[in-house]
């Protein structure tokens, strides 16, 4: 805001005229020069002004509105990142409300946003949007970029578009991220490498989780440690090394800690319990521990897709131990909680709730929600991830007694298996 226009609001605010406002000042025409921006302030008239205003001289030429705009979109941010989704909500959208606002400012505040709706499971609409600011915003500071960018493969994974995550990452690896900081490189290269395992395709993962690694290790960014080691957790895994997954996996949260990653850690939490699930001799104890510590942390910071994956994790504690009526409780609290626009999640809730419902006597509700599962599973795209839930689903047929069921799921994992990675061969030839 122009000194005048400021000035002006300020004396009608107070109610004073040009000429009470110049009286042992100035002449009142040199109020109207000022107002009209025909004349530029003396220091020394300033003071005057602002002490005839009764405010400060700093008040008077600061213009406090954008301050606010400022400090409600710094706000939204430190909201967003702590967790507080409808804060963040709030503040973007006070920010967005203000008539002056910068186009930066808006854009920022828009991002707010949509990662908002991510967190919150709304998906409809959601990567379009995202597309349309990254596409229509060239030139914005190479770190809001980044943010977009990041956040547009997020997406796709969190929704399960991993063909898109892929095709869009590789695009943005390839054509933007050179500009960007290091740290938001390694978070572009997790999720990128994310979207390639679900898929199935482990070598691209690998080499791209490596050069996460190598930046991260360069670096030496806590957020980069946790998300690399996170990663070449996730691949260790699933080579059946579950020591190195372990102990990677504990690095991960080790960095989380240093960095007060609130956010991140209680994943990592439900993480390192699914792999000491796996281990002989599993200390189902400390395994709940984490798992509960998890579900806690992820409620409270509303994020219901972890939340119901460590409501997986205790069912199958609880399940383990012999305890089926509290394996139960905890699936259909995960349940309760997960929007129904998350499939993945809701296929692995319904299938083991099946078995709890199985182990309890119940059959026909089992096999009820056996076909529930199914139906949140033909919402999916053909992955990795889609051929571990038909190889989920099939060793349920198996436990409740269906086999020729679960032959058939069988087939189905190893039909959307080889078709994930004829897909994967066919972009591979595309793009590299």
């Amino acid at each position: 805001m122009e000194f005048g226009t400021r000035l002006r609001e300020i004396r009608e605010r107070v109610g004073l005229t040009q000429s009470e406002l110049s009286e042992g000042i100035a002449a009142s025409s040199y109020i109207s020069l000022l107002e009209t921006g025909k004349r530029k302030p003396r220091p020394e008239m300033i003071e005057k002004f602002a002490s005839r205003l009764g405010i400060s001289a700093n008040d008077l030429l600061v213009d406090q509105s954008s301050q606010e705009m400022a400090l409600n979109l710094n706000m939204a941010k430190v909201a967003f990142s702590s967790g507080d989704l409808g804060s963040a909500r709030d503040y973007a959208n006070l920010v967005l409300q203000h008539p002056g606002i910068a186009a930066s400012s808006h854009l920022e505040a828009s991002v707010v946003l949509l990662q908002v709706r991510a967190r919150e499971g709304f998906s409809e609409g959601l990567l379009d949007d995202l597309e349309r600011l990254f596409k229509g915003n060239p030139h914005a500071s190479p770190d809001l970029r980044a943010r977009i960018g990041n956040e547009i493969v997020r997406v796709c994974f969190q929704f399960g578009n991993l063909g898109m995550g892929v095709q869009l990452g590789e695009e943005i690896l390839r054509d933007d991220a050179e500009t960007w900081a290091e740290t938001e490189v390694v978070e572009l290269l997790c999720l990128l490498g994310s979207c390639h395992f679900h898929r199935g395709d482990t070598p691209r993962a690998s080499e791209i989780v490596s050069r996460a690694l190598a930046l991260a290790e360069k670096c030496k960014s806590p957020k980069a440690m946790v998300q690399s080691y996170w990663q070449s957790s996730m691949l260790a895994e699933s080579r059946g090394d579950l020591p190195l997954a372990l102990s990677h996996i504990t690095t991960a949260m080790h960095w989380s800690k240093l960095a007060e990653l609130s956010q991140v850690l209680p994943i990592l939490n439900d993480n390192a319990a699914k792999i000491m699930l796996d281990l002989p001799n599993p200390d189902f104890k400390r395994i709940h521990s984490l798992a509960e510590s998890a579900y806690l942390d992820m409620s409270s910071q509303n994020n219901p897709r972890y939340a119901a994956y460590a409501c997986i994790t205790l069912s199958e504690v609880e399940l383990r131990l012999g305890n089926n009526e509290e394996a139960l409780m905890y699936v259909r609290k995960g349940l309760s909680e997960l929007p129904s626009e998350i499939p993945g999640p809701k296929a692995s809730l319904y299938s083991q709730e099946a078995k709890a419902l199985f182990r309890l006597g119940r059959i026909e509700e089992s096999k009820a929600q056996l076909e529930r599962a199914l139906g949140h599973m033909e919402k999916m795209a053909p992955s990795k991830e889609l051929a571990l839930h038909w190889g989920e689903i099939a060793r349920v047929f198996v436990e409740v007694g269906l086999q020729d069921r679960a032959i058939l799921a069988y087939e189905q994992a190893i039909a959307v298996a080889a078709m994930s990675q004829a897909e994967q061969e066919e972009f591979a030839d595309i793009n590299f």
